[in-house]
């Protein structure tokens, strides 16, 4: 047998294989809409497991028929990572005001206590020019 012969040979059944899958994937929607009614019609669990073990057998099947068919396929992994809390707007928008409260307690402290040492310098030096009055 030749190169080409055997080529031909792998293509005509890779062509029959994706005929049967197209063919197992068009019952498998029929099969859905039967499985669908069953469990519509009759109350229960055992309808829902029925129809959920043909289907995952039908997927099986499909997958296999996929790859004699040599039909490319993805497989995707989804990668989660813990990252820190990232603060919402209005978060930060609250520690904004509540650093400006404690800086405004801070401002009142302070200018307490400059009151207070130009009141006893006032009281040390009464005729002295204050430095808060303007010239």
């Amino acid at each position: 047998m030749s190169q080409s012969q055997l080529m031909s040979e792998d293509e005509a059944e890779r062509r029959a294989t994706v005929r049967e899958l197209a063919g197992y994937l068009t019952r498998g929607t029929a099969l859905l809409d039967r499985c669908e009614i069953l469990v519509n019609a009759q109350p229960g669990v055992a309808p829902i497991l029925a129809a959920a073990t043909v289907l995952s057998a039908g997927a099986r099947v499909a997958k296999v028929l996929a790859q004699v068919a040599l039909v490319e396929s993805r497989r995707r992994t989804i990668v989660e990572t813990v990252q820190a809390h990232k603060p919402t707007p209005d978060e930060l928008l609250a520690q904004d005001i509540a650093k400006a409260q404690a800086n405004d307690g801070a401002r009142a402290k302070l200018q307490r206590r400059l009151d207070a040492l130009l009141a006893a310098a006032d009281a040390q030096f009464p005729d002295a020019e204050s430095p808060a009055t303007p010239r």
